[in-house]
């Protein structure tokens, strides 16, 4: 194979995996690029979701709270034992709530659930607004820790609040965030942390300001990190939103690129686009084309190998074997392209070429040795055909010693009549019949009897068990039997022993054919061989 064939094969062999590498490649990207935008989109989803299922439970309890200090409305002012009783009744519906106070319209303090206050305690004066409000953290003088107000003002222009413990806020915010995020309760319209739990930082860029729908940030935090963000509102008190935060990294950076599952399917892709890659090269390509240009540039060409007498072990015949020496693809054997000559409708003009060059290869031995044996391959399809029939009877004028080698399965067909009545032109002419690989078929005596054959070739896996218990050596022996009653000659393939032939000589096997005398060879190494005087094995 020289250089330009060996470049056309790797074009022919690489070119459909580079194309399926290329696009296989671009689809991958896509799917990362997608693979990525939807990891980012579910990750947004659920940072979306627990920002808002938190601010749900917040929103819950400040309304169970809301709910409380709408029943103190109708409570009067002073602060005896039944409004202690009342408020502190009302105190323990709500586990969060430490305190329930009232404060006059002036901004004192007048009852709280622990007890009435005997001394001014001056707090910020009730604003003159309808709802529920916060404030906080503030701290509580009296109790010297910090809490979160929650208050509404009454009719009278009073106040009832309720102080919610910190450390329960905490703990609400405490399980949605991890070692270097946070979740934080914080003003809406500021966005300045009132609970925290976390590191807190807010986008450098405060377009996200206020807040008044759920919403998601990626930015550049204040820390100096990229940050992801979601906000949710509360619906109780829109002044204050849920904040959940986390490094983008670590929500979606730190993740694989591709999930096995992924990488299956993009090796499957590309597998699949190989195969039809190739398939479509080999359409452009086309085989038919191919093997109309090889008709024409005559690149089949034919090898021959011998047919040995068993008698004195000198070459008798031989069988035409075709080989195609392919521009591109090089030596190549019938099995890779009879088949799908046979489909396409060319192996009639191959075998005609085929019988060209055998003559012109083999007349001066014919013309020394008429009876010299020559056998080629046919099929259905010749069988079929007048001018193929035609052809091979203009043939044994030229090749008195043609035989045609047809498979058990071609014998069979006698419901075509067309392929008897070729049997029976072929048999008026004098060409000679042979059965190939006679034995691994289904043909029976009834059409060996009626049949004009000549020859039964062995098959080679009898030939190979000949001499051994093998179950083939008895069959070997039948088929010999059988031959003999109906007065055929036995043509043993594929012998590659002396102990096989030794064996054959035994069961009076009359020809031999294998590698043990000669592989198939060019026509020049056939006449070197035939120059020997004929004799192969002593």
């Amino acid at each position: 194979m020289n250089i330009m064939m060996l470049q056309r094969w790797f074009i022919k062999l690489l070119t459909p995996a580079l194309i399926s590498a290329v696009i296989t490649a671009f689809v991958s990207i896509s799917i990362i690029y997608e693979q990525q935008q939807n990891r980012k989109a579910l990750q947004y989803n659920n940072m979306s979701i627990k920002s808002r299922q938190l601010a749900e439970w917040l929103d819950t309890n400040f309304s169970i709270i809301n709910n409380v200090l709408l029943e103190v409305e109708p409570i009067t002012q002073g602060c005896d034992n039944t409004v202690l009783f009342e408020l502190r009744s009302l105190m323990f519906n709500v586990a969060p709530v430490v305190e329930i106070g009232i404060v006059d319209k002036n901004g004192i303090l007048t009852c709280t659930s622990w007890q009435k206050h005997n001394y001014s305690i001056q707090v910020q004066v009730p604003p003159d607004t309808y709802g529920l409000r916060f404030s906080g953290p503030v701290t509580v003088e009296y109790m010297k820790q910090p809490a979160f107000v929650l208050a509404r003002t009454l009719k009278d222009g009073s106040e009832v609040n309720a102080l919610v413990r910190m450390s329960w806020l905490h703990n609400q915010l405490k399980n949605y965030s991890s070692e270097l995020g946070f979740t934080g309760l914080i003003d809406s319209d500021t966005g300045e942390a009132i609970v925290l739990n976390g590191h807190y930082s807010k986008p450098r860029q405060k377009q996200y300001l206020p807040i008044d729908d759920d919403k998601i940030v990626q930015a550049y935090f204040d820390n100096h990190r990229e940050q992801i963000a979601a906000y949710s509102p509360l619906a109780t008190l829109p002044g204050l939103s849920i904040v959940i935060s986390d490094e983008k990294r670590l929500l979606i950076d730190d993740q694989p690129l591709l999930s096995p599952t992924w990488i299956a399917i993009i090796i499957i892709l590309w597998a699949a686009l190989c195969a039809a890659f190739n398939s479509l090269f080999s359409y452009f390509t086309d085989t038919g084309h191919q093997l109309r240009n090889a008709l024409k540039r005559e690149e089949f060409i034919n090898y021959y190998q011998p047919i040995i007498s068993n008698a004195d072990k000198k070459i008798v015949g031989v069988e035409v074997l075709m080989r195609w020496q392919h521009p591109i693809e090089g030596f190549k054997s019938p099995i890779t392209f009879i088949p799908e000559a046979e489909e396409k409708g060319y192996l009639n003009r191959m075998t005609s070429q085929q019988l060209k060059k055998g003559y012109r290869d083999l007349q001066s031995t014919i013309e020394q040795d008429p009876s010299f044996i020559v056998t080629i391959n046919i099929s259905a399809s010749h069988l079929l055909s007048s001018y193929a029939i035609d052809e091979f009877i203009r043939y044994k004028a030229l090749i008195p010693g043609l035989t045609l080698e047809v498979t058990e399965d071609v014998l069979i067909d006698d419901a075509n009549k067309t392929i008897r009545a070729a049997f029976t032109a072929l048999n008026q002419a004098g060409i000679k019949i042979a059965i190939d690989d006679f034995g691994t078929g289904y043909c029976g005596l009834s059409y060996l009897s009626q049949l004009p054959v000549t020859y039964l070739k062995a098959d080679k896996s009898f030939i190979a068990s000949a001499g051994t218990d093998a179950m083939n050596a008895h069959v070997l022996e039948m088929i010999v039997s059988l031959a003999k009653n109906l007065g055929l000659i036995i043509i043993a393939e594929g012998v590659e022993t002396i102990e096989q032939s030794q064996s054959l000589d035994e069961l009076k096997v009359e020809l031999h054919q294998g590698w043990l005398y000669s592989k198939a060879l060019p026509i020049d190494d056939l006449y070197s061989l035939l120059d020997q005087h004929d004799v192969i094995i002593q």
